[in-house]
């Protein structure tokens, strides 16, 4: 097995991650560059030309096999790369956090980083769901591990299933590259599909398109940025491209959560995330630890009032600059009085600020201190 376009010489600090998701690692890669840390990512994500790259090929546990991660499916991983893993310092895993395991026993300290649902993909299996839970547990009591999430959503869905208590660290998403220029007229509609997309445009008198049939299905950032502003109907409550957007200062419209709950009573696909469940169509196992929610029951509307309490988009204190419409009147209106150029000159002015404070959360990782050692 060779490491040959991959296995390159390393001074200094240098962590290992293999990821499923391609904007999770690499919102990691900015704050661990900013401390001298690099990184070699081995991505097996599907959406890897999102950045301009390509799948790695990885032996053992990748895009084709993560579904059925197991023990002994990590003791092949180990007896496959161990050698070479050993040469690192420390690892990161984002999605899905069971990677953390692929690297235990191996001498550096671990970061696992919890992005969207911590357990999958075992939200159907009792069984491995159980393994994971304990095996997370007993890395933070052993040392090795380091559990953190990049929305409170899912923070307190891992405490809610776990009674562990990830360190809370937003995405700051500064990778973004290049920034809002609003040279169009056009606004585009992000909704879960492109039929509902072009029925939200067709309420609207101000130029409207939906998303993917304006700019094709793999748009540029530039492209996205170049347009006016973006209408988000979020699939979820937590949304790596929609803080990309935010980072890029981009206008963004989003209903408020008054109007999504009354859009969402009448179509099903919006917040069609939220659980595993969903996308699977399949009943998620249910919790087993005393007194906690069963957060994957997604019919139940005090589930989706928990998760909208929880929502990246109504959070001022982090995107603050998200404008709410209470109706598609009121996004009209908005759309033919507001002035974007201001609104993402705001978003600007504050970015500094905000991208400091989530720095400021890094740079307190104890983890980053013993990968340092």
């Amino acid at each position: 097995m060779a490491f040959s376009d991959r296995d390159t010489d390393r001074d200094g600090l240098h962590l290992f991650n293999i990821d499923l998701h391609v904007s999770v690692i690499a919102d990691v890669r900015v704050q661990l560059e900013r401390r001298g840390v690099s990184l070699t990512d081995w991505s097996v994500s599907r959406h890897t030309w999102v950045l301009g790259r390509k799948r790695d090929p990885v032996a053992v546990v990748n895009e084709l096999t993560f579904l059925d991660f197991e023990p002994r499916m990590v003791e092949r991983f180990q007896d496959a790369y161990g050698s070479y893993l050993r040469s690192f310092k420390g690892f990161v895993a984002t999605h899905a956090p069971c990677f953390s395991l692929l690297y235990r026993g191996l001498g550096g300290p671990v970061l696992a980083i919890c992005s969207t649902r911590y357990e999958w993909p075992f939200t159907h299996d009792a069984k491995r769901w159980a393994w994971l839970d304990a095996s997370l547990a007993q890395g933070l009591d052993e040392g090795w591990l380091t559990l953190a999430a990049n929305n409170r959503a899912d923070a307190d869905y891992v405490e809610n299933y776990t009674g562990l208590k990830p360190i809370g660290i937003p995405s700051a998403c500064s990778y973004i590259d290049p920034a809002y220029t609003g040279r169009q007229p056009t606004v585009v509609v992000s909704a879960p599909t492109e039929t509902y997309a072009a029925q939200i445009c067709a309420r609207l008198k101000q130029p409207a398109a939906p998303l993917r049939t304006a700019l094709g299905r793999r748009f540029t950032w530039a492209q996205l940025y170049d347009q006016r502003a973006i209408v988000y109907i979020p699939y979820n409550v937590s949304i790596m491209s929609l803080l990309e957007h935010y980072s890029a200062c981009a206008p963004i419209y989003l209903p408020t959560r008054a109007f999504l709950t009354k859009l969402r009573a009448t179509d099903p696909e919006i917040l069609a995330s939220i659980s595993f469940s969903q996308v699977t169509g399949k009943r998620a196992a249910p919790p087993v630890r005393a007194g906690a929610i069963d957060l994957n029951d997604v019919r139940d509307p005090q589930v989706i009032d928990w998760y909208l309490d929880r929502a990246d988009f109504y959070d001022v204190e982090w995107m603050p600059r998200i404008r709410q419409f209470e109706s598609w009147s009121h996004l009209d209106h908005m759309l033919a009085t507001d002035d974007p150029a201001a609104i993402s000159a705001a978003m600007a002015a504050e970015k500094p600020d905000r991208l400091a404070r989530i720095a400021a959360l890094w740079d307190g990782l104890d983890w980053l201190e013993r990968v340092a050692r």
